[in-house]
C-alpha cells in the first residue's frame, strides 16, 4: 500500500492509496480515528459495516467515521487505487448541518462528479485546491443528505451581502486565509460562502483571492519588481509558475508583459 498526501489546509488531506491483493473474503480492518472520504479510481471491492455492504467502485464512494468497524473483501485479483479525503469534525459539521458524526457507506459518483473531485485534488496551491474539494464533497453529500447540506444557508440578500463583505475585508488584509478558515470566521458554511462568492462578485474564493492578488502582482511588476519567484512566494502562490498562469488567465498577458507598463503620475 502507497500513499502520497496532499496538504489543503489545517481541516483537510488527501492521500493518493493503491492497495495490491489477491481474490480474498471479508477481512476486518482496524478502526480510523479520523472522517475519511474514499473515492476509487481503479479497481473495485466490497466494504461491510453496520451500515450495509456496498461493492464499491469508480461509481461509489463512501464517507466513514472515527471508530466505525470496517470489513473488506476483493471479488477479484489485482490493485485499488483512491483518493482518501480525511477530514476534521469540525469541517464535516460545517458541510452537513453540523453533525460531526455522519457515516455515508454509499455516495454515488456520475463521471461529471467523479471528474470534478479527481480535478479539484490535483489542483495547484493549497487554497485553490481547499474550495475545489470542499465543494466537491459538499456535491456529494448533497446527493445523500440534501437537507443536511442545505442547513445554515443564510437567508436574506441582505445576510448574503453581509457576509460575503465581511469575508472580502478578510481577504484584503489576510489573503491567505482558506475557506474553511474564512467561512468558520464569518459564520457560514465553507460551500454557501463560495457559492455567495459566485453569486456576488461573479467567481468563488479562490478566484476573488486571485483577482486581489493578481491586481497586486500587476502593480509592484509595473512598479519594477524584478524577482517573480520571490512575487510569488509574498502573495502566496504555490510558485513562480503558478503566478505566471494565473496573471495569464485573468488578463491574457504574463507577468513581465507589465514590466515598465505604469502611467500617470510618479511619487
Amino acid at each position: 500500500m502507497a500513499s502520497y498526501p496532499r496538504p489543503v489546509g489545517q481541516d483537510c488531506r488527501i492521500a493518493d492509496v493503491r492497495c495490491s491483493h489477491g481474490r480474498s473474503g471479508f477481512r476486518p480492518d482496524p478502526p480510523g480515528d479520523e472522517h475519511v472520504l474514499v473515492v476509487v479510481r481503479r479497481g473495485a471491492f466490497t466494504r461491510r459495516t453496520p451500515g450495509g455492504t456496498v461493492l464499491h467502485d469508480a461509481t461509489t464512494g463512501y464517507l466513514t467515521r472515527p471508530g466505525e468497524p470496517e470489513e473488506f473483501a476483493h471479488p477479484v485479483d489485482g490493485a485499488d487505487d483512491c483518493t482518501a479525503i480525511r477530514l476534521s469534525p469540525r469541517l464535516l459539521a460545517s458541510l452537513a448541518g453540523g453533525d460531526p458524526s455522519l457515516s455515508v457507506p454509499d455516495l454515488p459518483l456520475s463521471p461529471a462528479a467523479h471528474h470534478a473531485m479527481r480535478r479539484a485534488c490535483m489542483l495547484p496551491g493549497p487554497a485553490g485546491r481547499e474550495e475545489a474539494v470542499v465543494l466537491a464533497i459538499a456535491g456529494l453529500l448533497s446527493r445523500r443528505v440534501p437537507r443536511l447540506v442545505a442547513a445554515g444557508r443564510p437567508g436574506t440578500a441582505a445576510a448574503r451581502r453581509r457576509l460575503v463583505d465581511e469575508a472580502r475585508e478578510i481577504l484584503h488584509s489576510e489573503p491567505r486565509t482558506g475557506v474553511t478558515e474564512l467561512a468558520r470566521r464569518v459564520g457560514c458554511s465553507p460551500h454557501h460562502l463560495s457559492r455567495l462568492f459566485s453569486q456576488l462578485t461573479g467567481g468563488g474564493v479562490s478566484r476573488y483571492r486571485n483577482r486581489i492578488r493578481v491586481a497586486e502582482a500587476m502593480e509592484r511588476v509595473s512598479d519594477g519588481e524584478p524577482d517573480l519567484a520571490a512575487l510569488a512566494g509574498d502573495l502566496g502562490f504555490a510558485d513562480q509558475a503558478h503566478l505566471t498562469r494565473t496573471v495569464r488567465a485573468l488578463t491574457g498577458q504574463p507577468p513581465r508583459a507589465w514590466r515598465g507598463a505604469r502611467t500617470g503620475p510618479q511619487p
